[in-house]
């Protein structure tokens, strides 16, 4: 069996080899942190959160089968750590009373590139405004966006990660899609 990098990583730090983890953590702490964060949408609970997602992956790491990518085993970890925390801490008010950007409001803000009106919208202002929507969205399939787009995994490692069969898995992130071109016409933005 040929080992990736992080397999290799996995090995040195079953041997013992402590700066290993260090890299290990080095490699996957941003990525993880800006998941959590998406999902949690507080800073300080992203770092105690992350910071015990690399407690649980230490206190676990025998369990770990070096026949699936360690990327999936640890972002299905972590995704339970932030359920977990999300079940018992707070109570998400999926409405349209959230403080989203309308379109009116992108549209007087002074970073525009105006042709002849108001035709493009800054990328950074059209990302905000997108992922503002995703979280009008219900936790069930902010979650598989997340995934999907912030993460770039493919379907059946949302699946393993989110332990539902990968046509449940297609079938929310359309489901998503839908319910985010609702959010978007209701705020005018396809007029």
């Amino acid at each position: 069996m040929i080992l990736d990098d992080d397999q290799v990583l996995i090995k040195n730090i079953l041997g013992g080899k402590k700066s290993s983890f260090e890299e290990l953590m080095k490699k996957y702490n941003k990525k993880i942190y800006n998941f959590v964060l998406r999902m949690v949408r507080d800073e300080e609970v992203s770092i105690e959160l992350t910071q015990d997602f690399f407690i649980k992956i230490f206190s676990v790491l025998h369990k770990y089968n070096f026949q699936y990518k360690f990327s999936t085993w640890a972002y299905r970890i972590c995704y339970n750590l932030v359920i977990d925390y999300i079940r018992r801490n707070q109570a998400y008010v999926d409405s349209l009373n959230d403080d989203s950007i309308s379109q009116k409001r992108l549209v007087e803000s002074k970073n525009i590139i105006s042709e002849n009106g108001f035709d493009k919208l800054e990328k950074d202002e059209i990302k905000e405004y997108l992922w503002k929507t995703v979280d009008l969205i219900p936790l069930k399939y902010r979650e598989l966006i997340w995934l999907r787009y912030l993460q770039e995994l493919k379907y059946d490692e949302i699946a393993q990660i989110a332990d539902l069969p990968v046509g449940t898995v297609k079938n929310r992130i359309f489901k998503a899609k839908e319910l985010l071109r609702k959010e978007i016409e209701k705020d005018g933005m396809f007029e």
